[in-house]
């Protein structure tokens, strides 16, 4: 490659009062719990969020009307220390079309990290890489990931849910 395109990247942590394995079990067995309503990609809001928990497992939701909407796929899975996704969802031409494509060369990767900081914290760092294999308008992707409706406000509302959701 003569002009490489440059790596697009968004960090974000969060730190809950939770311990580690609840905090994973939070993160992606009970999604649909605190994930935003607004942030779905079937026609009507979804109903479930599911992570089938394997590497090659789907990420997908269920919508009212009980279509599933892929979302990406289990790139890692070593529970509770980490989880990684596919991320199928990119750009459009003038802006973000929030559409599945399927192939692979062409998703971006969503990695979770859990630490355990104490017996009852655990701090979350999350990294989505490779935005530039979505193509053209990964920058404006990548600023939008970075923005504070995408990943902060994401993880701002499953922290309010792990934090509650001690046991």
């Amino acid at each position: 490659m003569s002009n490489p395109v440059a790596e697009a990247v968004v960090r974000k942590t969060v730190l809950v009062k939770a311990p580690i394995k609840r905090a994973f079990s939070v993160f992606v067995e009970q999604m649909e719990t605190w994930w935003p309503a607004t942030h779905h990609i079937g026609k009507t809001p979804f109903k479930a969020i599911f992570v089938e928990p394997r590497v090659g497992g789907r990420w997908y939701e269920i919508n009212a009307e009980g279509d599933q909407c892929p979302w990406g796929s289990v790139l890692a899975w070593d529970p509770p220390h980490l989880v990684c996704f596919s991320w199928h969802l990119g750009p459009g031409h003038d802006q973000p079309d929030w559409q599945f494509d399927p192939d692979l060369a062409k998703s971006s990767e969503v990695e979770i990290r859990f630490t355990a900081e104490s017996p009852s914290t655990t701090l979350i760092e999350l990294t989505h890489s490779k935005l530039e294999r979505h193509g053209e308008g990964y920058e404006q992707l990548r600023a939008i990931f970075d923005g504070p409706s995408a990943w902060s406000g994401i993880l701002a509302l499953y922290a309010k849910t792990a934090n509650g959701a001690q046991s």
